[in-house]
């Protein structure tokens, strides 16, 4: 299976950045304008300045676009603001959040993982990218020749295997802890025992891995490794950091692994149209009223489809619960019947729509948006999806299927700027 391998990190100086939490920042896909700005002023020395493109121009040349970046990141590295480890390690995070009234923790170890064509079922993705967005983040390491955030992945460790060697890693002292101003936390242990890291090692050697978040850094990880493999014979040395990738791996059973539903929107659509969905959706769902606010019918449709296939539709006229009917099934469905998002898409919307059904869809994860939006008639309705069954997506995405775009929404999304890796040379 894929290689999972410790590499000599670059991590923050705390003597020279002080407060370790105000140089985080969350992943580039969910960076708003007002965010960047926020973050910069917070620290100048915040990863925001190496993980985000800023005003990029797609007509001017990688070297004029990230110019600025890369030479803030050569110039961080040769004063001291990052410090890279002296020998390979992997890096334990335990992340801590509020969520719910409840304060959750989740464990990832973050490692260099060697990078797979997905043909090989080694490496498992579950949704389709697009094209500019792999694009931005290859001319990112075009530039820098580093991973700055890592790539959220799962692996299943049915038998807590490797909860029992975290734990008695998290006995030792971080070698950094960072509390937020909202309740949460990152506290950072290095793994640098050789015999630990061989168990590690084992552990992965027989198991995929499957990618959670962050679809379009590794293609554009995988499309970095082809172009330099294509420069010359000797860059496709298997020790060579840049057929690898940093990722965050969390186990399928972490109770802090926590997925929320991702919701669909539906707008623009011409009444006879939108008519005909309707009576599509009447011919596939069961339909009850449903009361409340948005959290609660999130709520309501978080718990009752525990045990069912359903959603909650709203509109102008208020909101209902929608149960799949067992006739409406097909036999040709096959395993994307368990995806009330494809159903929708695919059996209700598609067929009035066409090719057209994007123009009209949306996804949103904000249920109080969604719901308030279609209320007052912004959106002709919402739909309000549960969270997808992670035991689901693993039967789905472990057999070669991909799950409906924007499917799911792991929270909180991994913080950026706990370890940097380098691109160059030798692991």
């Amino acid at each position: 299976m894929a290689a999972v391998t410790p590499f000599r990190g670059w991590r923050y100086n705390p003597d020279t950045v002080g407060d370790m939490a105000s140089v985080l920042c969350p992943p580039y896909d969910m960076i708003t304008p007002e965010t960047q700005d926020a973050l910069k002023r917070q620290n100048q020395y915040n990863v925001i300045h190496l993980e985000a493109g800023e005003g990029l121009d797609w007509t001017a040349s990688v070297k004029e676009q990230y110019a600025a970046t890369a030479n803030l990141f050569d110039a961080w590295m040769q004063e001291g603001v990052l410090i890279q480890d002296q020998e390979p390690c992997y890096y334990l995070m335990r992340h801590s959040f509020p969520l719910g009234g409840k304060n959750m923790v989740r464990l990832g170890l973050i490692a260099s993982v060697g990078l797979e064509d997905y043909q090989t079922r080694q490496v498992l993705p579950h949704e389709f990218t697009e094209a500019p967005a792999i694009r931005d983040r290859v001319l990112l390491m075009e530039s820098l020749s580093a991973n700055i955030s890592p790539i959220m992945s799962m692996y299943r460790d049915a038998d807590g295997v490797l909860d029992k060697v975290f734990q008695q890693v998290m006995a030792g002292t971080p070698v950094m802890d960072a509390k937020d101003d909202a309740g949460g936390a990152a506290a950072l242990w290095r793994i640098s025992d050789s015999s630990t890291q061989a168990q590690i090692q084992e552990f992965f050697s027989g198991r995929p891995i499957y990618l959670a978040d962050g679809h379009h850094r590794y293609e554009a990880a995988r499309q970095y490794q082809l172009d330099r493999h294509a420069e010359g014979a000797a860059n496709k040395a298997a020790n060579l950091a840049h057929n690898f990738v940093m990722m965050t791996l969390i186990a399928f059973d972490d109770p802090g692994l926590v997925v929320l539903g991702y919701h669909r929107t539906l707008s623009g659509v011409p009444e006879d149209k939108l008519a005909n969905i309707k009576t599509r959706l009447d011919g596939l769902f069961d339909a009850q009223p449903l009361a409340g606010d948005a959290y609660s019918l999130v709520e309501q449709v978080t718990e009752l489809g525990q045990k069912g296939r359903l959603l909650a539709a709203v509109d102008r006229d208020g909101a209902k619960l929608l149960t799949l009917k067992d006739s409406a099934v097909k036999p040709d469905w096959g395993v994307l019947a368990a995806s009330e998002a494809w159903v929708i898409e695919e059996q209700a919307l598609r067929p009035e729509l066409g090719d057209a059904t994007l123009d009209h869809l949306g996804f949103i994860h904000d249920h109080d948006e969604a719901v308030n939006r279609a209320i007052n008639g912004e959106l002709q309705m919402a739909f309000l999806l549960k969270p997808f069954p992670l035991d689901a997506f693993e039967s789905i995405v472990g057999g070669g299927q991909r799950l409906p775009r924007k499917s799911t929404f792991f929270f909180p999304k991994l913080p950026t700027g706990l370890v940097i890796n380098r691109l160059e040379g030798e692991l």
